[in-house]
């Protein structure tokens, strides 16, 4: 792990809501305000990205689809003078399959240190009360080894309460079902109707550093 000085700044961040409600916007908002040292080395989870284009996000990003790809890719950076890399990962969609695979790759990051783990369909490798041991170690003591981590969904309801308890920011779009509205009413500590009633790209925000709400029109 290379020295995680800039660990104490590093962020965990929910953006959830439904599809188009502006999650990739907000994202790309939040990803300007990271310290550039540490956007010179990410990792994103990408199970839509032949819709979603992560692969754009970052120049010379290079797509990794297995856990022999990821480790190759982590030593030749290790290896190369800078030790930047940007990485996409593109699983299978099969949720045991993958799971095991998040799991793995989150291990190999915390080994890393220092980056931005983008974690995107996060309830496609978590359930409300389950994690990879990977995933739970990255809530528990990411911030520790400098990860800085973004993790986005459709349905709040189905991800691990780990991470929703660990978070620094929580960006809430409009989304319709009632079980997702209810988590996240409750995280952001306002009235459910609240958050039924956004539309477009209405959004709540809410800094769990300082306790602001701020409402987005």
């Amino acid at each position: 792990m290379s020295g995680a000085g800039n660990a104490q700044e590093a962020k965990f961040t929910a953006i959830l809501g439904a599809t188009g409600c502006g999650k990739t916007t907000e994202l790309k908002k939040r990803l300007a305000k990271v310290p550039k040292k540490r956007l010179q080395r990410t990792f994103v989870w990408s199970p839509k990205e032949a819709v979603d284009r992560y692969i754009e996000l970052f120049p010379k990003s290079t797509y990794v689809r297995s856990a022999g790809e990821v480790l190759a890719a982590l030593k030749k950076a290790r290896a190369d003078k800078g030790g930047s890399f940007h990485l996409v990962f593109v699983p299978t969609l099969n949720r045991k399959r993958d799971s095991a695979m998040f799991d793995v790759v989150c291990k190999m990051l915390m080994a890393v240190g220092d980056l931005v783990f983008i974690v995107d369909e996060l309830h496609t490798v978590t359930l409300p009360s389950w994690a990879p041991d990977g995933w739970s170690n990255v809530n528990f003591m990411g911030r520790g080894f400098g990860l800085e981590v973004f993790g986005l969904s459709q349905r709040p309801a189905s991800v691990d309460k780990d991470f929703l308890a660990n978070l620094s920011g929580l960006h809430v779009g409009r989304m319709s079902e009632a079980p997702d509205q209810a988590v996240c009413a409750k995280k952001l500590g306002v009235p459910v109707s609240e958050v039924a009633a956004l539309v477009g790209y209405q959004a709540i925000q809410k800094n769990f550093l300082t306790g602001e709400i701020v409402r987005v029109s």
